[in-house]
């Protein structure tokens, strides 16, 4: 029986909505005359050219025009409008035009409008349609061109909250009048636009999140708004920071800056008020210097050694230390974000990401830092190579105490080795626990209470103690035991595959 068919339209409209592939869509449609009105009335209009399998460019562009007329023809308004496509001809412009001006007339709530690349097409402009459309709640433009009116006519967009532009020509003027007409606007992001030099946001209520990323050089950030919680500036060349000015933003917790650092001067001055920060440098002589009462979460990468960083952050709960060339390269801001939004009050620790440069000076760099009254009681230590790691015997060497540690854990990242017997030598020479985890996301890595590497790890965990008075047990890190011991520790591992094998070994005073 056909059950579906006796739900409310916008419920079926929502099972529809999960459909990956728009042409699902057409296939429904011809089930039956009902089938065919509910897909007509489908108000999620998306189409993305890598998704169809048309036989021709041809076909693709008559599909979106039959469904966008069939779909106004009933006089609705679209939840969606999502255009991702390349266009070649003059014909493939009078049907994408024709139909982007038939659903802005009826109205749309979420527009999004990548036009990609597109070398033998001038870009296209927006109608000036677009500037009417009150009920616009979400505005993404990528590849295009501003209305040609949108200095002249009064913008109607009361209901704008997310607003994002990406290789849009925007100038200084066109970013103050966008804010003021739009005094619903809680996100803006502006990636790659040309034409601005100052972003400058006054008296906005709502605003919560900028994004700021550029190529061409911008001199000066300047925003009051009350509600700003998060801010991101990235400068895709390196130059020195542009002058800001936000330490009005009072809300403005989450702060992240990926350029040019020379050592970051009085950065902090500017975000009085910051918790979470994330700092990106590619400069292999800069220098980290660091005061904060407020800072509970940083995330610093950078060839920096650690001899070069000074912290004084009291309140200081988790420190990620990126000194591996593809963690700052690849580096994504919004990741501190989901890791660290709601960092909760645990003891401080220190997690870092390394490569096979490290050997027995990184460890003594590494010692003495958290040496300096950081107040760390866990450590992270993730290897990721295939590569050989530089000899380490000469931790040995090192004539200080080893540094007591309530936690750590060590995360091979790699394929298991004979280096990493001599890692974990390294590790313990340097530092004392009361626990220790070793985890690998490669199945072949055998964590097996017989296996080699754990046998080698309980052996000089035992060696660390004296008279054999402490007794170690090896359990599995997710066990109630392991959780009791490490409640209040801050240990985030990042996702790893479900291959992922995991041991742990606590010590016990007996």
């Amino acid at each position: 029986m056909d059950r579906i068919s006796e739900l409310p339209e916008s419920i079926i409209h929502h099972i529809l909505s999960f459909c990956s592939v728009d042409g699902d869509l057409v296939r429904m449609s011809v089930l039956s005359k009902t089938w065919f009105h509910l897909t007509a009335s489908f108000p999620v209009l998306n189409f993305y050219m890598g998704d169809f399998e048309f036989r021709s460019r041809e076909s693709f562009f008559k599909y979106i025009e039959y469904t966008t007329s069939r779909f106004c023809h009933q006089n609705l308004t679209a939840d969606s409008l999502v255009l991702s496509l390349t266009l070649q001809e003059p014909e493939e412009l009078y049907i994408f035009n024709k139909c982007l001006e038939l659903v802005l007339q009826k109205g749309v709530e979420a527009l999004h409008i990548n036009l990609l690349d597109s070398p033998n097409v001038p870009k296209y402009r927006l109608p000036n349609t677009l500037l009417s459309v009150s009920m616009l709640i979400d505005l993404t433009l990528i590849d295009c061109e501003l209305p040609s009116s949108l200095m002249v006519d009064t913008i109607k967009f009361k209901s704008l909250m997310f607003l994002e532009l990406n290789r849009v020509r925007i100038d200084d003027e066109m970013i103050t009048y966008l804010t003021t007409s739009c005094p619903l606007l809680q996100v803006f992001h502006i990636d790659e636009c040309h034409g601005f030099k100052r972003f400058c946001v006054y008296g906005h209520q709502n605003l919560q999140e900028v994004i700021i990323a550029y190529r061409a050089p911008v001199e000066k950030i300047d925003i009051e708004a009350p509600n700003l919680t998060k801010i991101e500036v990235a400068d895709y060349v390196g130059r020195k920071p542009p002058q800001m000015s936000l330490a009005s933003c009072k809300k403005l917790t989450s702060v992240s800056y990926n350029g040019y650092s020379n050592g970051f001067p009085d950065f902090l001055s500017n975000f009085p008020f910051v918790e979470n920060l994330a700092l990106v440098s590619t400069s292999k002589s800069n220098n980290l210097k660091l005061s904060s009462h407020s800072l509970r979460a940083l995330w610093f990468c950078s060839f920096c050694d650690l001899d070069k960083i000074e912290l004084s952050t009291p309140n200081l709960g988790l420190f990620i230390y990126s000194c591996d060339d593809w963690y700052i390269y690849s580096y994504n801001a919004w990741y501190i974000y989901s890791v660290i939004k709601h960092l909760p009050h645990l003891k401080a620790c220190m997690r870092c990401y390394a490569n096979a440069s490290i050997d027995a000076r990184w460890f003594q760099k590494l010692r003495l830092f958290l040496d300096k009254k950081n107040g760390f009681k866990a450590l992270n230590l993730y290897i990721y190579t295939d590569e050989k790691l530089i000899v380490l015997e000469k931790t040995k060497e090192i004539e200080l105490p080893p540094y007591e540690l309530e936690h750590i854990e060590l995360h091979f990242e790699n394929r298991e080795s004979s280096d990493h017997a001599a890692f974990v030598d390294a590790v313990l020479c340097c530092f004392r626990p009361r626990s220790l985890t070793l985890r690998s996301s490669f199945s072949l890595t055998d964590f097996e209470e017989q296996s080699a590497l754990v046998k080698f790890t309980y052996e000089k965990l035992l060696e660390q103690e004296f008279q054999g008075h402490t007794n170690i047990q090896i359990v599995s890190p997710y066990s109630s035991k392991a959780q009791k011991q490490f409640k209040g520790l801050m240990s985030l591992p990042t996702p790893l595959p479900r291959q992922e094998k995991a041991i742990s070994f606590i010590k016990e005073e007996e």
